[in-house]
């Protein structure tokens, strides 16, 4: 059977389930992880103290757990704000719990009324849910992966609702109340609505964390991890994409493959460190140039293809020679605090999808006029050969 105190000792042992699933997520290093876990050690212990009210002395059992309870209340909402990146008030937090411990002592020594200790504590708890579901609902509910969000911000709106309603039966008198373990009807239902409160914010909160890192594990997947530019896979992924819709709209598609001149001489001259800043610049003034729609991904070592949907022979010509003269007027300003300005060109080949040809096939054609603009002196644009060639035949 339900009683007060089942459910308090039930809602300690969620609590300290949580803080062990928190615990195998600190090492993600993602903010807020550390403050959800500190508030389910507060609040697990505020609800031992209401656990013994009668067993331990009041100002254990009363005060103590009210200011363990309005603290742990705080440290989730300060978590929430660092998940976002957002700074926590922490001068608003204390003044709010100032006064909330100031009510529960006028409430206990001047005029001891457990109900208006009730009334404070659910008032200030609410006001912590709301806080919350607002911080979510104006930084995470447009998220790409948006559901533990809207879950969690939803939620912390009903909490909020409850636990006013909790202060207004206490503050009319609707319900007598007289202990916190008072087996009451009222009070049966608003425990066991507060149980529900830190497990259910808490596995929110991993709901979220979990999104990140999924979408972060996905991100590392997708993009080079020096440049940022997409990876071969994910070009691929995308370039065969894009193909298939030109091939059924019949609209036109073009590729760039393009490589830095003189690569390894860079290297060799002005070190490793330097090379990759020279590649991390060139893809910040190439995703300048080209469109939200394009495609720039790193191919391997310092060779970088662009797709361009939509985009005819003509067109692709126009934006390959606007990349090599951009990228070759550049002297690499950024690297002048870490070493002498590094001058480098690059040389491009063109190739447009013929209505018919693999990715490979358009990829290939696009290397060999790479090819030909290396074998023409470098620092040039070269279109591939209009007619796509033969498939190679596998070597037997």
């Amino acid at each position: 059977m339900l009683s007060p105190l089942n459910l308090l000792l039930i809602t300690t042992g969620f609590s300290i389930i949580m803080l062990f699933v928190l615990a195998s997520l600190l090492r993600s290093g993602i903010e807020g992880i550390r403050e959800w876990s500190i508030a389910n050690i507060l609040a697990s212990t505020g609800l031992i103290l209401y656990a013994c009210r009668d067993v331990i002395p009041d100002i254990l059992s009363i005060d103590l757990a009210n200011a363990t309870m309005g603290l742990a209340a705080c440290t989730l909402y300060a978590g929430f704000r660092l998940f976002f990146g957002l700074s926590v008030p922490r001068w608003t937090l204390i003044a709010s719990l100032a006064l909330l411990m100031t009510l529960m002592l006028l409430f206990h020594y001047g005029h001891n009324s457990i109900s208006l200790r009730t009334f404070a504590i659910s008032a200030f708890i609410g006001a912590a849910c709301l806080a919350i579901s607002i911080t979510i609902f104006k930084h995470g509910w447009n998220a790409s992966s948006p559901y533990p969000y809207r879950f969690t911000a939803i939620m912390g709106s009903l909490f909020t609702l409850g636990q006013w309603s909790r202060s207004v039966v206490y503050l009319t008198g609707i319900d007598q109340l007289v202990s916190v373990m008072q087996p009451s009807s009222w009070n049966l239902l608003f425990l066991s609505l507060g149980t529900l409160i830190l497990p259910m914010f808490t596995m929110g909160a991993i709901m979220m964390v979990h999104g990140r890192m999924m979408s972060k594990a996905i991100s590392d997947a997708n993009h080079d991890f020096l440049t940022g530019a997409w990876s071969r896979r994910a070009f691929f992924e995308f370039a065969n994409r894009e193909l298939t819709r030109s091939r059924r709209v019949q609209r036109p598609l073009s590729l760039l493959i393009f490589d830095v001149d003189h690569f390894k001489h860079i290297n060799d001259t002005y070190g490793h460190a330097t090379g990759d800043h020279v590649l991390i610049e060139l893809v910040t003034h190439v995703e300048q140039e080209i469109r939200s729609i394009d495609y720039i991904a790193r191919m391997g070592g310092e060779e970088f293809a662009v797709l361009l949907p939509e985009v005819d022979t003509y067109g692709a010509m126009i934006v390959a020679e606007r990349l090599r003269s951009r990228l070759d007027t550049n002297l690499a300003a950024e690297l002048a605090s870490v070493t002498e300005k590094v001058p480098y060109t690059v040389s491009i080949g063109v190739a447009t999808y013929d209505g018919h040809e693999t990715m490979a096939e358009l990829m290939h054609r696009a290397d060999i006029a790479l090819y030909e603009a290396k074998a023409s002196g470098r620092n040039i644009v070269v279109q591939a050969e209009a007619v796509s060639p033969a498939p190679l035949m596998a070597a037997s």
